[in-house]
């Protein structure tokens, strides 16, 4: 793990840096606190799972490492953070796995509360990233059928939900949202993919997507899970939505 916050409330992680978490903790306590082996240890909380997280190589690197990391702790961290096993195991950057769609987490609380609180509160900001990362716009209607379906899908207690992928899991649980006339919005490169790689759809005059009627053939499908990453949302995908758009739309 190479990122962290200093406290649960924060939404904004940083990069593991000494100059950093010292202009930020001033390097007192709690951040700054004995660790299990009675030395003065650095302790922060992980952005994804909230759970406390101890910054290894801060001020003396392991052997054969080259930069500071973070390891979640196996105890609650006075000031920092509670412990939450579940949370833990669930954890991209503690045990990354394949996560099924239909698994849940058994308690509605800690970070799939956070989760739920997030997209409400945030919700024009959700979908400013969605927007800007997919390069469409989604009408009113759309998003009305998203959220009905993540509601239904109790999208915030998948186990594959995190606090730094709210955008993507909110999109992923929505799969059968139809993509068919939302606005293409400023990006050409997309447009001409479209144009020249998917026989099923095409942009619209009015800039939208729309499916090409090609006679005695049926209309294509493509929902809001073929913008995503082998199924599998990530919150650093922009390098690769146009090239799975295009490729999940060809199939």
């Amino acid at each position: 793990m190479d990122v962290y916050k200093v406290r649960i409330e924060d939404t904004e992680s940083k990069i593991i840096d000494k100059e950093g978490f010292e202009a930020e903790t001033f390097r007192r306590d709690p951040w700054y606190q004995p660790g299990s082996a009675g030395k003065l240890a650095q302790f922060a909380v992980c952005p994804a799972c909230d759970n406390p997280v101890q910054l290894v190589g801060l001020y003396e690197l392991p052997p054969n490492v080259k930069n500071p990391f973070g390891k979640h702790a196996t105890k609650s961290i006075r000031g920092i953070a509670p412990f939450d096993s579940e949370a833990r195991n669930d954890c991209p950057y503690f045990q990354p796995r394949q996560h099924k769609k239909t698994e849940r987490k058994t308690r509605f609380d800690g970070v799939p509360r956070k989760i739920l609180k997030l997209l409400i509160e945030q919700f024009d900001r959700v979908v400013y990233i969605l927007e800007k990362e997919t390069q469409l716009v989604l009408s009113e209607n759309a998003l009305r059928g998203m959220l009905q379906r993540y509601k239904g899908e109790r999208g915030y207690l998948y186990t594959g939900a995190t606090l730094r992928n709210v955008p993507w899991i909110f999109a992923y649980m929505s799969d059968a949202t139809r993509l068919f006339g939302q606005k293409v919005i400023g990006n050409a490169e997309l447009v001409k993919a479209i144009a020249a790689e998917v026989p099923g759809a095409e942009i619209s005059s009015t800039g939208r997507l729309e499916s090409k009627k090609v006679p005695g053939s049926k209309a294509a499908y493509f929902g809001y899970t073929d913008l995503m990453v082998d199924g599998a949302p990530s919150p650093h995908q922009s390098d690769t939505t146009l090239r799975w758009l295009i490729d999940r739309l060809r199939s």
